[in-house]
């Protein structure tokens, strides 16, 4: 639900001419992602090997009746919460999401075969050995103690820095303008309906990660909704405000940037969802959307890398922040 999700988020941000393709880039990556984590993939993440590097022993996910969720430890007599394969079927999501953010920051640059073959080679020498340092309890990032309940690293800071990277690689648009305004946006109700399906399918993406239907899913879930609305509502002040100081007798609130702070919430709470209380989820979700507002301001000022959709800003840097406040709000309890 959430990579068609993000292909509507992603495709009413850009130009008509854009848009089809913009679509497409997201929709691509539920074909080549799937096949790509059978082969090897999830072998490579969660499979036997070592701290920095899984095997081929999983490989088209072979022998998965006797093993548990990371693919260690044979144990036939010992009850799962969940069965392997949904594991496996749960974290292939995670996989295609990562590489679809990426498509935000290259629109209208990349033709389509060199971006599939990207999308396979990204997920193979990046996320998968990132999954496995931080989600596998056999990766050295997990052993030293790293805490990343939903992917704030794995999924979003990795996302934007590779972004904020490939966008700088390819370089802008010709008639990219940073001083001007975003024009074209004629598919804003898809924005809008993207961010809604995003929302509600991020209630699985964190609340999924407790595997269990248990006391932690409730929290996580529940500290998902809180920080994506305290995300908004400082977004919207932060909006009048500077309405108000450009001359304007009421402020103006900006859809896409609403849209954008729902997100940016979303992204804060991730690695802590379920490891805070919902009192911190409200004040991760106030600090990640003040902050990231008042970068956009100084980006569209000074940083002119052409990143179209923001994704660095919104998914590197909001999966810094979260991954951040994580360790100073977390609790063993």
């Amino acid at each position: 639900m959430m990579t068609p999700g993000l292909a509507c988020f992603y495709g009413g941000l850009v130009e008509s001419k854009n848009f089809l393709n913009q679509f497409f880039l997201s929709i691509v990556c539920m074909a080549i992602i799937p096949v790509q984590w059978c082969l090897f993939g999830y072998s490579f993440t969660f499979g036997s090997g070592n701290s920095v590097f899984g095997s081929f022993n999983n490989g088209v996910l072979r022998s998965f009746g006797l093993n548990n969720f990371y693919g260690e430890n044979p144990d036939p007599t010992k009850a799962l919460t969940i069965p392997s394969l949904t594991f496996v079927a749960y974290q292939c999501a995670f996989a295609i999401i990562t590489v679809a953010l990426i498509s935000g920051a290259v629109v209208g640059r990349m033709k389509l075969i060199p971006y599939m073959i990207f999308v396979f080679l990204w997920s193979t020498l990046c996320y998968d050995p990132l999954a496995r340092w931080i989600f596998s309890n056999q990766g050295w990032l997990n052993q030293m103690g790293t805490i990343d309940f939903a992917g704030g690293m794995v999924v979003h800071f990795a996302s934007g820095i590779s972004g904020l990277t490939v966008a700088t690689i390819l370089g802008p648009r010709s008639d990219f303008d940073p001083d001007a305004l975003k024009t074209g946006q004629t598919h804003l109700p898809f924005t809008v309906l993207g961010t809604g399906m995003l929302w509600v399918g991020w209630m699985g993406f964190n609340g999924g990660s407790a595997l269990a239907a248990n006391g932690i899913a409730s929290l996580a879930i529940v500290n998902t909704n809180v920080a994506a609305a305290s995300s908004i509502v400082i977004w919207i002040i932060l909006d009048i405000i500077c309405g108000k100081a450009a001359g304007q007798s009421l402020g103006v609130v900006s859809i896409p940037g609403t849209c954008s702070a729902v997100v940016v919430g979303l992204v804060v709470i991730t690695p802590a969802a379920g490891y805070v209380q919902p009192g911190y989820a409200l004040l991760m979700g106030l600090i990640g959307g003040f902050i990231v507002y008042l970068f956009l301001l100084g980006k569209n000022r000074f940083f002119h890398v052409d990143d179209s959709l923001d994704v660095f800003t919104c998914h590197g840097v909001g999966g810094l922040i979260g991954s951040l406040l994580t360790g100073l709000f977390c609790q063993t309890d």
